[in-house]
């Protein structure tokens, strides 16, 4: 009987070792997943990593292309800075050149103005009052307000006038024919002023250069031109055949 109780011991210790076998066989088989699924996870974290390093060095590499271009366009913005000053600077200098102009221009035409009322104008009263016009009253330099008084209406050299006549006088150094076309609608605009209600009036230039085309085209419009080779020796020309003085 003590054979046989061995016997059946044994056979439990067999089957108790059999059975942990077993169950060491399913640890390491779960243990083997487990290490399989964790070289899995290290192998995508892995990847993971590395297209994170690979966008962050694209990153990095595009910076340093904006970084490239920042400093470009510092650059050119310096260059416009230094160009601005420059041109600023130019600007200056011509601005000043300007004014020194405009003054010494300010200065002639006072000069040329003096000349016209003291020497130019006696001269030129007397050559039309040869004609018989018999001018009571002249005036140099005249200016005329529009309605609003806010703004020239008309700016003349010089101005004729008796009861029945007046004749506005354009001195030119050198005439043109765009000058006679100006000179045109600013007599047209003498028309609307109250002052000359009832009288003709006339326009004259006088001038010590001008083309024979300039001259022809002032007299075919009706001006008086008067030719001033010097300030002795005014003259007032001729009106070609089929033209006489027009009457604004």
């Amino acid at each position: 009987m003590s054979e046989a109780l061995n016997a059946e011991a044994v056979l439990a210790s067999f089957v108790e070792l059999r059975g942990s076998i077993v169950e060491l066989r399913e640890s390491i088989a779960e243990s083997r997943k487990d290490t399989a699924e964790l070289r899995e996870s290290i192998a995508e974290q892995g990847k993971r990593m590395d297209e994170q390093g690979r966008r962050m060095d694209e990153q990095g590499r595009r910076m340093d292309e904006q970084n490239k271009r920042m400093d470009e366009q510092n650059k050119r913005i310096d260059k416009l800075v230094e160009e601005f000053a420059e041109t600023r600077a130019e600007l200056k200098e011509n601005t000043r050149k300007l004014d020194e102009h405009n003054h010494r221009v300010g200065d002639l035409t006072n000069k040329l103005g003096k000349i016209v009322e003291k020497i130019v104008l006696p001269g030129i009263v007397d050559k039309f009052n040869e004609k018989g016009f018999k001018f009571d009253a002249v005036s140099a330099n005249v200016e005329f307000l529009n309605e609003k008084k806010n703004g020239k209406l008309a700016e003349l050299d010089a101005l004729l006038e008796n009861g029945k006549f007046v004749i506005a006088v354009e001195t030119k150094t050198e005439l043109t024919i765009k000058d006679v076309n100006t000179y045109i609608k600013r007599l047209q605009a003498l028309r609307k002023i109250s002052r000359f209600k009832g009288k003709k009036i006339y326009g004259a230039f006088s001038t010590a250069i001008a083309e024979s085309r300039s001259i022809s085209y002032a007299l075919e419009k009706g001006f008086y031109v008067l030719q001033q080779p010097d300030t002795m020796a005014i003259r007032i020309l001729d009106f070609p055949k089929g033209h006489s003085a027009k009457a604004w």
